[in-house]
């Protein structure tokens, strides 16, 4: 069934800042879950778990093709009418993605733009469009990578795509000199362009792996910990908060509740609704009860200082705001702090998991 949760950030959001405003900063680990977490909760081992990661290297290779895509950021595209598409060339497509005759999450798109070569999709994919005429399609079984960071669900796994081919542009490149690095890009010369790209590269590869490790073993240390029981007050407000948001959403469009779950949750009847609700105000506590229950255990403290460095990236990379004070005050200082809470503790169980690293 669909997630509900997404719908009521600014709810929750509301809801947690009057539960949190009232602690101090360094008051974190007992700002929620003030009591013995042990009779909610039976933790699950979340050290030395299995998993499979892969090795974090910046090739020369790569910081190349971070100078080509810079390059065609400011290229001049040219239709091609007379050959198939070429490595550098950029083809515009339809792609449907199918595993076993079924469609999955993320492997269809439209009116995509693709630089073949560039390494935005893995290779043979790419590869398979090289000689591709403008107006064609293509019909064409491939395997994905093991390890595959974009899909590590589906690593190693079949994959039938269909794809049409609408254009295929090929691009005038402006020259890589120091000028056009001075001019375009910002940096005083390529050498420190090609600093900063390999930098930015590396802050990437790290954030994908760590991602990619995390979801391996966060999801055997949630499915390994056991619920003794539930703490009433923190299902109800995130219960509460997801009725009463959907409630509000139903109220300004003009809808019945009912109607409206039906029209914005697949056909999902009201019942249904109020159970998935309560079923998804479990998990999130559940999952924050083990975020705690570890952050305690391992005294996972956030200094100022690092709750400042973590948050100015969020609010600037992720969210694409002016400033740590523009972040604050759309969701709330002890929010983002629990957050970044979580995400100590993702990162902690990542960092003494039992990594087995592929090439």
């Amino acid at each position: 069934m669909k997630k509900i949760l997404a719908l009521v950030l600014a709810v929750l959001t509301l809801g947690m800042c009057a539960a949190g405003c009232k602690k101090t900063e360094d008051d974190l680990l007992t700002a929620k879950y003030n009591y013995d977490l042990s009779e909610y909760i039976k933790l699950a081992e979340y050290k030395n778990l299995p998993a499979v990661g892969y090795h974090i290297e910046v090739t020369d290779e790569a910081i190349e093709q971070q100078i080509l895509s810079s390059r065609s950021y400011y290229s001049r595209l040219n239709d091609v009418t007379d050959r198939g598409a070429a490595l550098g060339d950029t083809v515009y497509i339809d792609y449907v993605g199918t595993i076993g005759g079924e469609e999955f999450d993320g492997g269809s798109e439209t009116d995509a733009e693709l630089v073949l070569g560039s390494g935005t999709y893995f290779d043979d994919f790419e590869n398979a469009i090289v000689g591709a005429m403008p107006e064609s399609t293509l019909s064409v079984d491939l395997t994905f990578p093991d390890p595959y960071y974009q899909f590590p669900e589906h690593a190693g796994e079949d994959v039938h795509f269909e794809i049409t081919v609408h254009e295929v542009c090929e691009q005038e490149l402006p020259e890589y000199t120091e000028d056009f690095v001075r001019a375009y890009l910002g940096y005083g010369s390529k050498a420190e362009y090609e600093a900063a790209a390999r930098q930015s590269l590396e802050d990437y590869y790290r954030d994908i792996y760590y991602q990619y490790v995390s979801d391996q073993v966060w999801d055997v240390v949630y499915e390994n910990t056991e619920v003794i029981k539930w703490p009433d007050a923190e299902v109800s407000e995130y219960y509460n908060a997801m009725v009463e948001s959907n409630q509000a959403y139903a109220e300004v469009m003009g809808l019945n509740f009912a109607t409206y779950v039906s029209l914005y949750f697949d056909g999902m009847t009201e019942e249904e609704f109020y159970s998935t609700a309560k079923e998804e105000a479990e998990q999130k506590i559940k999952e924050e009860m083990i975020v705690y229950a570890i952050a305690r255990r391992e005294n996972l403290s956030l200094s100022e200082a690092e709750y400042t460095k973590r948050a100015t990236e969020y609010a600037t990379k992720y969210y694409e705001m002016a400033s740590l004070e523009a972040f604050e005050e759309t969701y709330d200082k002890p929010l983002i702090r629990q957050t970044i809470l979580s995400d100590l503790v993702h990162e902690f169980i990542v960092d003494h998991a039992d990594v087995e690293i592929k090439n």
